[in-house]
C-alpha cells in the first residue's frame, strides 16, 4: 500500500470520495509501520479512513461490519426488527456496544456493566425460543458464557410476539440480550484491528463525532465528520503483476540461437502487435539424450 498526503482541507466524507476519484480510497493503517509511513509536511491534524457509520448502527438493523447483530448467529434479524427507546442507540461516551432491555425498550449500554440476563433455549429460528431469566448480576462476557454453558445463547427478539413475551419474563428486571455490534470499520473495508488512539479517546462528544482524524504525535481521536475539515491521507493499492510463462519445444538440426535465424524476433512482433508488454523470450538448448 502507498500513502498519499494530500494538502486540501476537507470534511471527512468529501475526503473520503476524493480519494476513490484520484487514488484507491481514505487510507487504511495496519500497524504502527504503517501509521510511521504517514508523510504530513508540518504538525497538523489528517483525516485516515476509519469511522464508525450511524446509518449501519443508529435506529437501523444493519448489514455493515459494524451493524448490530446477535450473539447466537452473528448476524443481524431477517425482519430487521428492533424496539429502541427514545434515542437509543447514542453509543454514549463512545463505550456502547451492548444492549440490555428494560419494561420491553432497548437500550445500549457499556458492555461492562452488570445486569441481570435473559437465556434462551431452543432453536434460533422465529418463535421457537423458550427464554429464561436470570437474576445474578453479571457483565455481558460471563453473561453470554453462562448462557452458552447452559442454554443456547443470550436471547434474541426477531420480533414483536416474542419482544412480549421476553418482557413478561424479565418482571422489571433490567436485562442483557443478545444484541451486540463491533463498532468501527475502514472505508475500504479492510480488516485491521489496529487502533492507537488518545488517551481518553473515543468519547463521542455530542453523540456525533464518527470519523478519526490523527494528530501531529500520530494518535487518534474521533471527531465530526461534516462540520470540520482536515488534510488527509489516502491511499493506492500497489499494482499486482501477473507473470506467465509458456513453454514450447522445437527440435531442429539449425543453431536457433544464430542472429540469421529471427524466430523469436517474429515472435516477440507478433505479440507486440497483441498489446502485450515487458515480453522476454528466449532459447534454452536441452542436452542432447
Amino acid at each position: 500500500m502507498e500513502y498519499f498526503f494530500i494538502d486540501v482541507k476537507l470534511n471527512w466524507f468529501d475526503a473520503q470520495q476524493y480519494c476513490r476519484e484520484s487514488y484507491t480510497d481514505l487510507a487504511t493503517i495496519s500497524s504502527m509501520e504503517d501509521l510511521m509511513r504517514l508523510k504530513t509536511p508540518s504538525p497538523q491534524e489528517t483525516w485516515i479512513g476509519k469511522f464508525d457509520d450511524p446509518a449501519s448502527w443508529k435506529g437501523v438493523m444493519g448489514n455493515d461490519s459494524n451493524s448490530w447483530r446477535w450473539s447466537a448467529t452473528g448476524t443481524t434479524s431477517p425482519g430487521g426488527y428492533q424496539n429502541w427507546a427514545a434515542d437509543e442507540p447514542n453509543n454514549y461516551h463512545a463505550i456502547n456496544y451492548c444492549v440490555y432491555v428494560l419494561n420491553g425498550q432497548w437500550w445500549d449500554s457499556a458492555c461492562s456493566q452488570t445486569y441481570a440476563f435473559v437465556c434462551f433455549s431452543g432453536s434460533s429460528q422465529l418463535g421457537t425460543k423458550q427464554y429464561t431469566l436470570f437474576t445474578a448480576l453479571k457483565n455481558r462476557e460471563d453473561a453470554r458464557s453462562y448462557c452458552r454453558q447452559h442454554y443456547t445463547d443470550l436471547a434474541t427478539i426477531e420480533d414483536e410476539t416474542e419482544n412480549t413475551e421476553l418482557t413478561t419474563v424479565i418482571s422489571g428486571h433490567k436485562v442483557w440480550i443478545g444484541l451486540y455490534r463491533e463498532p468501527w470499520r475502514w472505508s475500504d473495508g479492510s480488516t485491521s484491528n489496529f487502533t492507537n488512539w488518545a488517551v481518553d479517546q473515543p468519547d463521542n462528544l455530542e453523540f456525533n463525532q464518527h470519523c478519526v482524524k490523527v494528530d501531529q504525535y500520530l494518535t487518534w481521536h474521533d471527531a465530526f465528520c461534516y462540520t470540520v475539515e482536515f488534510t488527509f491521507h489516502c491511499e493506492k493499492a500497489m499494482e499486482k503483476k501477473l507473470i506467465h510463462v509458456a513453454k514450447m519445444k522445437l527440435q531442429s538440426a539449425a543453431d536457433l540461437s544464430d542472429p540469421f535465424i529471427s524466430i523469436l524476433n517474429q515472435m516477440e512482433e507478433y505479440l507486440l502487435n497483441m498489446r502485450l508488454t515487458d515480453i522476454n523470450l528466449k532459447w534454452k538448448i536441452l542436452p542432447q539424450k
